[in-house]
């Protein structure tokens, strides 16, 4: 019998029990299958898990109510003394300490006085007060906003590796399957004696190798589900798998200009930084409103006896109040405030300057991110052709296969470059939706 007939009447076979034998496996896959989680459900679960997004609204809660505290010096000021207790004897000398005699008092003695104050002009140093506390609740939040910008960004990339390296493991599975089938065949080939044992002897190396790849693979993702546990808390560190649909997701590109504006005005660094300039021109105005006076409303009771004033101590209460105006002004603010409000207005033109850098290096990420997000598109409409060239290619060498003019190991080639430009397109549809992800987190949108 012609050789090139025998592999014809036997790899067809080995084919179709190939054939059986996958769909047999992918159904068992099927119904041991492990549930899909979605990106987003992984997302709530880090919002309301991590221990750093904790942290941040419990910052926010302390800036909250640091504007409460900020407020107090509105409110007017109320002191109330008692005291009673022991009085002693007094001393009486001449103005130079001699003719001394002892002087008896009355021995109890007892104090009572309120005193009531309202802040009526403070060179805005209450009121700037307020505005900071109020700029660091929102630095607070801009914090918190920033912190679960950057959980979801790291999230999104565990998710995509997680869906890469599943990728990866379905076309290792479908190069183990070829490599059984052209194994099987060459010792069929070989007890026909048309095939040489180092032949079958490479094969099996290349399955080997194989098996170390995929069991690579399987490491990886447990390192990554470890990782995805740890930022989310998630109940059972594998025990899901990623909807890789994600990727066929209809991305809208936009233009350069709209993701400018959208990252300028949206990234949570250049709000921290206008923020924090807004936080030192308020600090700027209290150092400065140190060099004005002070005007506040007093009233004060006083209830007190023996009369301590005259000699001998008149055993009896006083009782007496007032009310007025009090103006406090230091004079020495006007030579020792200096540094500081000069420290306060480098401290402004510093914030300042820091804020236009913020914008320029925002900008140039955005643009960078948007470039990579067309380079990775360009890149799958690339790999979109190669896959078809591979799949033309691929069935030029069954038809040659199927009529004698190649052989087994032109197919299992012909095969592993489709299978090869099938996992550059999914990756590439990965690297596409990366950048879309890092373009919107720049923008604070994710």
């Amino acid at each position: 019998m012609n050789y090139t007939l025998k592999i014809k009447k036997i790899v067809p076979h080995i084919l179709k029990c190939s054939l059986s034998l996958t769909i047999t496996l992918s159904t068992t896959n099927l119904m041991a299958q492990k549930p899909v989680v979605t990106l987003e459900k992984l997302w709530q679960e880090a919002m309301v898990n991590s221990q750093e997004i904790k942290v941040n609204q419990m910052q926010l809660t302390e800036a909250e109510q640091q504007i409460l505290s900020a407020k107090n010096p509105t409110l007017p000021e109320v002191d109330f003394n008692l005291s009673m207790g022991y009085l002693g004897n007094g001393y009486l000398t001449d103005r130079n300490f001699k003719n001394g005699m002892s002087v008896e008092n009355p021995h109890f003695m007892n104090n009572f006085s309120i005193k009531a104050s309202q802040l009526i002009y403070g060179g805005g140093v209450v009121k700037n007060a307020i505005k900071m506390a109020q700029k660091g609740r929102d630095i607070a939040q801009l914090n918190l906003e920033a912190s679960q910008q950057d959980l979801k960004m790291m999230i999104a990339g565990y998710y995509l590796d997680l869906c890469r390296l599943h990728n990866q493991t379905a076309v290792l599975d479908d190069n183990l399957q070829l490599c059984d089938i052209v194994i099987a065949n060459m010792k069929v080939m070989q007890q026909q004696g048309t095939a040489l044992s180092n032949d079958i002897l490479r094969y099996e190396l290349q399955k080997e190798s194989l098996l170390l790849s995929k069991r690579k693979i399987q490491d990886a993702l447990q390192i990554v589900y470890r990782k995805i546990a740890t930022v989310t808390h998630h109940d059972g560190q594998n025990d899901f798998i990623p909807d890789t649909t994600l990727i066929n997701n209809i991305i809208d590109f936009q233009t350069d200009s709209t993701w400018q504006h959208l990252a300028l005005n949206g990234n949570t660094f250049v709000k921290i930084t206008e923020a924090n300039s807004q936080l030192n021109e308020y600090q700027l105005k209290t150092t400065q409103s140190n060099n004005l006076p002070k005007v506040v409303l007093i009233a004060e009771e006083h209830f007190d006896g023996p009369i301590t004033i005259e000699v001998p101590v008149i055993d009896k209460n006083f009782n007496y109040w007032f009310a007025g105006v009090g103006i406090q002004y230091s004079l020495s603010s006007i030579y020792k405030n200096k540094c500081e409000v000069k420290r306060a207005e480098i401290a402004l033109k510093t914030s300042q300057e820091q804020q236009t850098l913020a914008r320029e290096n925002i900008g140039d990420n955005a643009y960078a991110a948007y470039t990579d997000l067309l380079t990775s598109d360009a890149e799958t409409l690339t790999q979109q052709k190669s896959v078809e060239l591979a799949g033309k290619n691929y069935n030029v060498i069954l038809s040659r296969y199927n009529n004698g003019l190649s052989t087994i190991t032109d197919m299992l080639d012909a095969a592993n470059t489709k299978l090869d430009a099938e996992l550059g397109l999914v990756n590439s549809k990965i690297n596409v939706l990366y950048n879309y992800f890092k373009l919107k987190y720049i923008c604070a949108d994710l």
